[in-house]
């Protein structure tokens, strides 16, 4: 197990790791600026503050757990495509370190226990995928 963990190209990991994690948040603010910005354009003016918050209370939650769980996946096909051993080690690695930017950033709770073991399937699923299509 140490001779495979050594084989991990651990900065491609870790900037994958920064980069989807940037990109799940990104994701989340857009998608609320988006909406800000029609009720901007209905109003002809200012936007309904209490209207904004109301769709980043509901919908935030939602929107970044899911994004976070794509983002994951494409970036463990990125870093299978790239690399030439290990490719599963790969992407576990990769989710296990989004998971804990995301403990880290969410804090500790039930439903972020479920998020990070759907990233990290996600990460692995990503990268059987990739290795099998080689």
């Amino acid at each position: 197990m140490t001779t495979q963990l050594s084989q991990i190209k651990w900065p491609r990991v870790v900037l994958t790791a920064l980069v989807v994690s940037v990109a799940g948040f990104l994701t989340t603010f857009l998608i609320v600026t988006a909406y800000a910005f029609i009720l901007a354009l209905q109003a002809r003016g200012a936007p309904d503050q209490t209207m904004i918050m109301a769709f980043a209370d509901q919908y935030a939650p939602w929107i970044g757990p899911i994004s976070l769980i794509l983002f994951t996946f494409l970036g463990a096909l990125h870093i299978a495509r790239r690399v030439d051993n290990v490719i599963q080690l790969h992407g576990i690695a990769l989710g296990v370190l989004v998971s804990m930017v995301n403990i880290i950033l969410d804090g500790l709770s039930l439903s972020t226990l479920a998020v990070t073991t759907l990233i990290i399937a996600g990460a692995w699923i990503g990268s059987t995928v990739r290795a099998k299509n080689d």
